[in-house]
């Protein structure tokens, strides 16, 4: 343990916790640090040459300073809107890198006093709101009290970073793999990225927490940029996992470059669609993206909390909400599914709380939400450890590994004679397999529409005869409840997909693990063509003017 961090943390909250207050304004009620010591090294390699190779390590802290009393604080909005970045606590966020206690605690000074009165002009604020507005999530927006009995103190050994990675190693490998790139005369541009993290997370509270856990992120992943007469391509190839042994080898990972080129060349002469509405079916991955949109983020319990959220399902606690073949949890407490290590998995969240297996939905029956110590409801309230954010960000309610299970779910192939049958049934010309996709966005908020993209980059027709042809230039929208009532049929094999997530705080590591997904309606539309030119010369290996 870095006792020279852990002396300062402790000193400053103990003497902000009793002192700190200015006559006529509110106190403190509650007080936790939260320092995060990231150490990462990426290295980047472009066509058989090193282009980056960074270690990277800084220090930064988050301060929960809670003011007023633990039934009516500062805290609006569940937190949503608490991730200002113009005010001047983020701008001192940042802790030496070095142990020296006296350096440490006057950053704790300095950024406790920005913090809390950034915290009083709030609940002064807050106050004022009350003469001319109603809030009906008011009394339910202060932190919610816990005992502590034991200091959670664990005392393991920090895992070296630099141990962990054999950097002569993974130069190479990403040097090697970068140049099967060469072969394609229309990747404009491409890299191969070996990336690390480990995250030392220390937390203290005015409560009693003192704990420090680690959070370790690996990472290897290829972009390409297919730009040719006809198409303008991108995607990525993305490993990520909490240990480095479980990343491909260079054989393995050219053997799937090839394979997505492979077909990246088939989509360049494939039709281009504009728009399209009927029956699709969803890999596991594609079907993960979907739900992790449309279901996941409405199912954390801060959204409940604000009146500018949608509230798609907040009252609907027992009601049916999906297909009857579906379960829902998130556990962040397994580190692993079947072969596949998960992002998701966390020893404690950023509120100082041990994570717990949370049902969601059983059979297709909504059970509970995402919570953090922020209550949601007006009795037996209780976290659930779901408490995450990326740096300066209040922690509110995330997924972590969000795990859709399904009962007498059919084959791949079953699931495609299901959707061969549906186009036939709807007399339709085509329908849509979505093969692999890329990330996508939601919005929950209720002065906008209730709405999800997701980007698609492989993706074919299915006519009435099974036949498959590659489409491009489209991506899948729609709004939630429409998408969840199409759903008519679920796969059985459920795919592990370790990515990250961004919200409003911040992005973070998360697993979705999904099966397969039969819609019999769901909504494409173009995507936003490129309009760059070609470049006057071709790759200088491609050239072929005569000297």
């Amino acid at each position: 343990m870095n006792q020279n961090l852990l002396t300062a943390m402790q000193a400053e909250l103990k003497r902000s916790f009793k002192h700190l207050h200015v006559p006529g304004h509110p106190k403190l009620y509650f007080l936790s640090y939260l320092v995060k010591d990231v150490q990462q090294q990426i290295i980047t390699s472009k066509f058989g040459a090193l282009d980056k190779n960074e270690p990277r390590r800084k220090r930064i802290c988050y301060v929960d300073a809670r003011v007023g009393d633990s039934k009516y604080d500062q805290l609006l909005h569940g937190g949503l809107k608490d991730n200002q970045s113009d005010v001047e606590s983020h701008d001192i966020l940042k802790l030496p890198v070095e142990d020296s206690v006296d350096g440490l605690r006057f950053f704790f000074w300095r950024l406790t006093d920005a913090k809390y009165r950034e915290a009083v002009q709030m609940y002064h604020e807050k106050k004022s709101q009350d003469i001319c507005f109603q809030n009906q999530n008011m009394q339910l927006d202060a932190t919610t009290p816990i005992e502590i009995t034991t200091q959670n103190l664990e005392q393991k050994a920090l895992l070296n970073l630099e141990k962990s990675v054999d950097k002569d190693h993974w130069i190479a490998l990403t040097k090697q793999t970068s140049k099967v790139f060469q072969q394609f005369p229309d990747v404009k541009n491409s890299y191969v990225e070996f990336s690390a993290q480990m995250i030392t997370k220390t937390f203290v509270s005015s409560e009693g927490h003192i704990i420090r856990w680690q959070e370790p992120l690996f990472g290897l992943s290829t972009y390409y940029w297919f730009h040719s007469d006809a198409s303008d391509l991108d995607g990525t190839l993305s490993h990520f996992y909490l240990r480095p042994e479980e990343l491909p080898t260079s054989d393995q990972l050219c053997e799937q470059i090839l394979k997505r080129m492979a077909k990246v060349k088939k989509i360049d002469l494939a039709p281009r669609m504009s728009s399209f509405s009927g029956p699709v079916l969803l890999s596991s991955k594609a079907s993960g993206l979907l739900l992790h949109e449309v279901l996941g983020h409405r199912l954390e319990g801060s959204r409940l909390l604000s009146d500018e959220e949608g509230g798609t399902f907040k009252d609907r606690i027992g009601d049916s909400i999906i297909h009857d073949k579906i379960s829902l949890y998130d556990d962040p407490t397994l580190d692993k599914y079947g072969e596949h290590s998960l992002l998701g998995h966390y020893q404690f969240d950023d509120e100082g709380q041990k994570p717990e297996r949370t049902t969601l939905v059983t059979d297709g029956v909504l059970k509970n939400f995402l919570s953090t110590r922020t209550p949601f409801k007006e009795k037996d309230h209780r976290s659930n450890g779901h408490a995450r954010a990326q740096s300066f960000e209040r922690p509110i309610s995330r997924m972590a590994n969000l795990i859709i299970e399904t009962k007498n779910g059919l084959e791949w192939q079953e699931l495609k004679q299901k959707l061969v049958e549906e186009i036939k049934e709807q007399e339709v010309s085509f329908g849509m397999i979505i093969y692999e996709v890329e990330g996508g966005e939601t919005g929950t908020e209720s002065y906008d529409f209730q709405a999800y993209l997701g980007q698609i980059t492989i993706a074919a027709k299915v006519y009435p005869d099974g036949r498959e042809e590659f489409v491009k230039g489209v991506d899948f929208v729609g709004t939630p409840l429409s998408s969840l009532n199409s759903i008519i049929e679920v796969g059985n094999s459920l795919e592990v997909d370790n990515s990250f997530c961004g919200a409003e705080s911040g992005t973070i590591p998360v697993s979705t693990i999904a099966p397969a997904l039969l819609l019999s309606d769901l909504e494409l539309q173009a995507k936003d063509r490129s309009k760059v030119s070609q470049y006057a010369l071709p790759l200088p290996w491609f050239d072929q003017i005569k000297k």
